[in-house]
């Protein structure tokens, strides 16, 4: 089940909170992806960011909230300057109940995808 926050952010509701969730599909403008609903608090959280071809600039936030709301950035931005690369995923850590990944710097000559997901 999806839901829109007060911005028309869309937030992702699932059974068990602990499927991953295609935050970000194939983009490349700044902006934040859909949110996992984790549905009770977290404590540990997880970004896994891949880029396509020819990507030559950018970076990916995970960013992690209570409400829903208001967010917060979490762990370090993975900078997507390496074309046709996963990148080694961003672990947080904290208390929140939600989770998402954002687009910090555009991504230039191509997109990127990235997949958020949470546990404890």
């Amino acid at each position: 089940m999806s839901v829109a926050d007060s911005s028309g952010n869309v937030i992702v509701q699932n059974t068990y909170g602990l499927t991953p969730l295609v935050s970000l599909n194939a983009v490349s403008a700044t902006g934040p992806g859909a949110a996992l609903d984790g549905l009770v608090i977290r404590t540990t959280g997880v970004m896994g960011v891949t880029s396509s071809a020819s990507v030559s600039a950018g970076s990916v936030q995970a960013q992690t909230s209570l409400d829903g709301t208001n967010w917060v950035n979490a762990g370090s931005a993975v900078s997507t300057t390496t074309a046709g690369t996963v990148f080694t995923p961003v672990v947080v850590t904290g208390a929140f109940r939600y989770i998402r990944a954002t687009v910090a710097t555009a991504v230039t000559g191509g997109t990127i995808s990235a997949t958020v997901g949470v546990s404890g």
